[in-house]
C-alpha cells in the first residue's frame, strides 16, 4: 500500500512539474510577438526589352491587365503597387523569414506570355503618341523662330535676333534627337522576338515592429530598410530571407528557433524529426489584414491566433484549422512550447478557417 501511495506521489509531483513548466497561450505570446515584424514591400515591374531599353508597370488587375504602364521609371515609383505580410526574426544580426510572394512579387507567367504582345501594342501606341507630341513642339519652336526674324518682299531672311534663333534651333534638336530615339524604339518593338523580353521585380522593403506607431510608408521603407539574402528556387517551397540594412535585429525583440535537428543557428535541434500530429494544437502570430487590424492608437499590433492540424502533413504543406486573412502570410506557425513547426503560406480557396503552411522538411532544405 506504501510503495502504491508512492508511486501515485511521484506522479503528482511529475504532473506538477510538467504542468509548470508548460506555458500558456498568453505568455507564448507576450514573448515572442517583439520578434514577429509587418513586412511591406512597394514593388513595380521592370520590362527589359531586347533593345536595351525598358519599361515598367505596376502590376495586373483581375482580367489581367497591365495597371501603370509607363516608359518613365520615376512615375512607375511614384505609382508603386504595395503588399504586405508577417515575418519573424531568426538572427541576432536582424536576418527574418517570410514568404517569397511577400518578398519578390511575381507576375503569373501564363498572364505574362499572353500579354507581352498588348504590352508591345501599348508601347507602340505611347510611341506613336510621343512622336506627335514632340512634332507638336518642333512645328511650335519652329512658329516661334519667325516672331525673331525680318523678311524682304520676296520672303528672304534679312535680319534676325541670332541669340534667340540659336536657342530655339537647340531646343529643336534635342527635340529631333527624342524624335530619332522613339522612331528607333518603335522600329525595335515591330521587330521584338518575344522570347527575349524579360520582366523583373523592383521592389523596396521596409519592416515595423509590434507596439511601433507608423504613419506612412517611409516608417517601414526608410527607418527599417531591409535586403532579400535569398529566395526559394522551388516553385512550392514559398519562403525568402531577408535582413535588416542595418544588420542587428532591435534590442529585446524575440528570436525565434525551429523545432527538431537542422542548421544550428536556426534549429534548436529538440526531439530530432520534431514532426507535428493530427489534432495536434497549433498558434499563429501575425498581422492578418496588415495595417487594417494591426494599427491601433498604441502603436501596430500583431495578433495570435490559434487551431489544430487536420490533415496527415504529406511533406510539402501542412492543413490547419487556423483562421487567417491577408496579410498573415509569412507568420509563425508554433507549437505549444513556443517552437515554429511551420510558416504559413496560403489559405484553402473559399474559406478563411483552413490553411497551409510550409513545413520543417522545406523549411531545413531552404536554411541549409
Amino acid at each position: 500500500m506504501k510503495t502504491q501511495t508512492k508511486w501515485i506521489w511521484l506522479l503528482m509531483v511529475a504532473f506538477v512539474v510538467m504542468s509548470c513548466g508548460k506555458k500558456s497561450a498568453d505568455e507564448i505570446f507576450e514573448e515572442q510577438k517583439s520578434g514577429v515584424v509587418l513586412v511591406l514591400n512597394k514593388f513595380y515591374y521592370q520590362i527589359q526589352m531586347p533593345g536595351g531599353y525598358h519599361l515598367f508597370f505596376a502590376g495586373m488587375d483581375e482580367n489581367g491587365n497591365m495597371i501603370g504602364f509607363t516608359t518613365d521609371e520615376a512615375e512607375a515609383r511614384r505609382n508603386a503597387s504595395m503588399i504586405s505580410g508577417t515575418g519573424f526574426f531568426v538572427s541576432k544580426d536582424g536576418k527574418f523569414v517570410t514568404n517569397r510572394h511577400v518578398a519578390a512579387t511575381e507576375i503569373n507567367a501564363q498572364q505574362l506570355s499572353a500579354n507581352l504582345a498588348s504590352i508591345v501594342r501599348s508601347t507602340l501606341m505611347q510611341c506613336a503618341m510621343t512622336a506627335r507630341q514632340i512634332m507638336s513642339k518642333y512645328n511650335m519652336l519652329e512658329a516661334q523662330k519667325s516672331q525673331y526674324m525680318e523678311y524682304d518682299f520676296f520672303g528672304n531672311i534679312i535680319d534676325g535676333d541670332e541669340e534667340k534663333i540659336a536657342q530655339i534651333v537647340s531646343q529643336q534638336r534635342k527635340l529631333k534627337a527624342m524624335y530619332d530615339q522613339v522612331s528607333r524604339t518603335a522600329r525595335e518593338l515591330q521587330n521584338t522576338n518575344m522570347s527575349n523580353v524579360k520582366v523583373s521585380t523592383v521592389c523596396n522593403i521596409g519592416i515595423s515592429y509590434d507596439g511601433e506607431k507608423v504613419s506612412g510608408p517611409s516608417d517601414f521603407l526608410v527607418k527599417n530598410a531591409c535586403n532579400i539574402l535569398k529566395i526559394s528556387e522551388k516553385e512550392g517551397t514559398d519562403l525568402a530571407l531577408l535582413q535588416l540594412a542595418s544588420k542587428k535585429t532591435p534590442k529585446g525583440a524575440y528570436v525565434f528557433k525551429f523545432a527538431g535537428d537542422g542548421n544550428d543557428d536556426y534549429f534548436n535541434g529538440k526531439d530530432k524529426e520534431a514532426k507535428i500530429k493530427i489534432d495536434q494544437q497549433l498558434y499563429m502570430i501575425g498581422y492578418n489584414a496588415g495595417l487594417m487590424l494591426a494599427n491601433t492608437q498604441k502603436g501596430i499590433s500583431a495578433q495570435m491566433t490559434s487551431g489544430r492540424v487536420t490533415q496527415t502533413p504529406d511533406g510539402d504543406r501542412v492543413l490547419y484549422s487556423i483562421p487567417t486573412v491577408q496579410g498573415s502570410s509569412g507568420s509563425p506557425v508554433i507549437d505549444t512550447d513556443g517552437n515554429v513547426v511551420a510558416v504559413n503560406f496560403a489559405k484553402l480557396a473559399g474559406s478563411d478557417n483552413f490553411n497551409f503552411g510550409i513545413p520543417l522538411e522545406r523549411i531545413r532544405e531552404f536554411l541549409k
